[in-house]
């Protein structure tokens, strides 16, 4: 299991993710490859688009449910004595 991603670590897999569906477009249409390291490499790139889009959901899934908890927990002023 890797561990959850940071707010640095997820503007990041981001990007590897986008740049990794870039190259895979880029090499599914590439006629200088055999079929099969072109299928081989295609399922690679789909494996780490896999694991990218799974971090990411995760990050995201986390941070919704802890903005969800702040909104739902009561702020509480602090309150001076007068006496």
């Amino acid at each position: 299991m890797t561990p959850e991603l940071t707010e640095a670590g997820y503007i990041q897999t981001k990007a590897k993710l986008a740049d990794l569906m870039e190259r895979r477009s880029r090499i599914a249409v590439r006629l200088d490859l055999s079929p099969t390291h072109r299928a081989e490499v295609l399922r690679s790139h789909d494996r780490m688009i896999g694991q990218y889009r799974r971090e990411i959901k995760l990050y995201e899934a986390t941070r919704a449910s802890a903005r969800e908890a702040a909104e739902k927990s009561p702020v509480q002023c602090p309150t001076s004595s007068e006496g």
